[in-house]
């Protein structure tokens, strides 16, 4: 092995001294390429296995309060339930202003940690795992705030039991990121999250209504009654208890929106559906304008009792 090591080094030095710079360049080039994905495998094996006890206490065939930490604590509400297939949900978000969030790699955990530190806009970050039916969540979308220090998020995991038309029934956990922080539990840097987790419930209501893709809206019980709490985070929240369910349109969204809702993609993609929503159904339309009109009318009491 020793002098087949050395003949090749023999020819190496033979070579043109361009040749032997290309294949240096290439040698190295291979050797950082084989350590970024070893460091990348080796980073999703440990989230993988940071993730077992959240997903071993996450099993369930009912629909809790909360979703749970890698460590299985209880975190973040689920208020937010919407009836759609994958690609009907990932229009009505599109439609509204919001991204997918990107998977968690080497790469966009390099990038998050980076913008935050230096306070810029990264509208589709990737969120932390959360657990629910044993798994992480299925999807994540996200609007982005003024820089990846804050913005607003929902995660949503697909209910094995499909809604009454047939179609599926995601149920999300909607929080507002509204700093940096260090954790009280790892004390690792993360995101506080807002506590008024209610608002964020309205916000994603408000922006998918809007759109025209909602086409009948209710509240449905998801903690026994008004609660305040704390996330796996440590971070203290409060609810009246109620979770906004959405049911959108049977409407044939716009073929690979799902894939194609990141930057940057997403414009364009938002630019054609918004030209689409005349295809939407009237029910939706009736909807969007009813509701803006009792927003605007409980807008116009509050400033009234002001």
């Amino acid at each position: 092995m020793g002098a087949q090591i050395s003949d090749l080094f023999s020819l190496l030095i033979q070579l043109p001294p361009l040749t032997q710079a290309l294949i240096i360049a290439a040698l190295v080039l291979l050797i950082a390429l084989l350590s970024i994905a070893i460091v990348a495998g080796v980073g999703a094996l440990r989230l993988w296995l940071a993730g077992r006890a959240g997903r071993r206490a996450s099993k369930t065939v009912v629909i809790p309060s909360t979703n749970f930490a890698r460590d299985g604590k209880p975190s973040d509400p689920l208020n937010v339930r919407i009836i759609g297939t994958a690609d009907q949900l990932s229009a009505a978000f599109v439609s509204a202003g919001w991204y997918r969030a990107d998977e968690i790699t080497l790469i966009t955990s390099l990038r998050i940690s980076l913008d935050a530190l230096l306070a810029r806009k990264y509208s589709s970050a990737p969120v932390s795992d959360l657990y629910l039916f044993g798994r992480k969540q299925d999807f994540a979308f996200e609007k982005p705030g003024r820089s990846v220090r804050e913005r607003d998020h929902v995660r949503f995991w697909k209910v094995d039991q499909p809604a009454r038309d047939g179609r599926p029934l995601w149920v999300g956990g909607a929080t507002r990121d509204a700093k940096v922080e260090l954790s009280k539990t790892n004390h690792l840097p993360t995101h506080g999250i807002a506590p008024d987790v209610d608002d964020e419930r309205m916000l994603i209501a408000d922006d998918l209504i809007r759109t025209g893709w909602v086409v009948s809206e209710r509240s449905a019980p998801a903690f026994p009654g008004p609660t305040q709490t704390q996330n796996a985070m440590g971070d203290v929240y409060h609810t009246d208890g109620m979770a906004i369910q959405l049911t959108l349109a049977r409407t044939q969204p716009v073929p690979l929106l799902s894939q194609l809702i990141r930057q940057p993609g997403a414009g364009l993609v938002r630019g054609i559906a918004r030209r689409l929503r005349r295809n939407l159904p009237q029910q939706g339309r009736e909807l969007a304008r009813q509701w803006q009109d009792r927003r605007s009318q409980s807008q116009r009491n509050a400033t009234d009792g002001d």
